[in-house]
């Protein structure tokens, strides 16, 4: 199955490799990038006594593989294996990113490598094709967002236009100017998805923090996930998100990345 071409780099960009400690490697200018298809998940149940089948899948996506390709061009055996070196020593990494046109997507490991070496005669070039797996099938913008709020009263709602086109995750600092040993947060928009803390050493200026990407929750770095009930949050992109606060005076700061198919 031919893979369609989403990306053949332009004379002012290239593909680039940022691994986990933040070192950056951009690929030659002949590389172009290439993503397999992406199907939603698929559960089909047999139903007795009825013709045909109930489906019971969720419509999440599932991975997505991304391939890189592209030409080696050197003018000496030594210009080659040198120019190769300098790209192979990243493939034995994991958990890295890869950016394209100011966007980033999360790969996994590297699934697969080919490499046709230059010919003796013909021409002074090598083909690479390099195969990565991205358990998060989504790309995202390169740097974080971050919106804060302070509240002053409770009930409270407020609105925040999330970018992106698609669902994203954040991490949600809660800086109590009070002693709070009982809050609530609720995302109204998505169908009234909320997480509740009762804790009650949340006493003034300690800071809550709730990753929902990770599923951890911390007062300060103690661990009190089992002070922790209800839904970790998500926000809905390309939208206003509507939200309500319950709990005593606070300061909301929401980080997250937008992110798109």
């Amino acid at each position: 199955m031919t893979i369609p071409v989403i990306y053949v780099e332009q004379a002012d960009q290239r593909i680039k490799l940022i691994d986990g400690l933040g070192q950056e490697f951009y690929l030659p200018k002949t590389f172009e990038l290439r993503s397999e298809p992406i199907a939603k998940k698929s559960a089909i149940l047999d139903v007795a006594y009825v013709h045909g089948a109930k489906d019971v899948s969720d419509g999440m996506f599932s991975q997505r593989v991304i391939e890189i390709s592209g030409k080696i061009w050197a003018a000496t055996d030594a210009e080659y294996n040198s120019k190769w070196d300098a790209l192979s020593e990243h493939l034995v990494k994991e958990d890295f990113r890869i950016q394209n046109r100011d966007r980033q997507i999360r790969i996994r490991k590297i699934e697969e490598v080919s490499h046709e070496y230059p010919s003796n005669v013909g021409y002074n070039y090598g083909t690479v094709t390099i195969r990565m797996l991205a358990v998060d099938p989504f790309w995202y913008g390169k740097t974080a967002v971050q919106k804060e709020i302070t509240i002053t009263s409770s009930p409270y709602e407020f609105q925040w236009t999330i970018g992106g086109k698609i669902e994203t995750f954040p991490t949600i600092a809660i800086l109590n100017n009070a002693d709070n040993p009982d809050f609530k947060l609720e995302n109204t928009t998505d169908s009234v998805r909320e997480f509740r803390v009762q804790d009650a050493l949340n006493v003034a200026t300690t800071t809550v923090t709730v990753d929902c990407i990770n599923g951890t929750v911390k007062r300060g770095t103690t661990d009190i996930i089992s002070k922790f009930s209800g839904m970790f949050l998500r926000l809905l992109g390309g939208r206003s998100n509507l939200f309500k606060y319950t709990g005593a005076n606070a300061k909301i700061t929401m980080q997250y990345y937008e992110a798109w198919i």
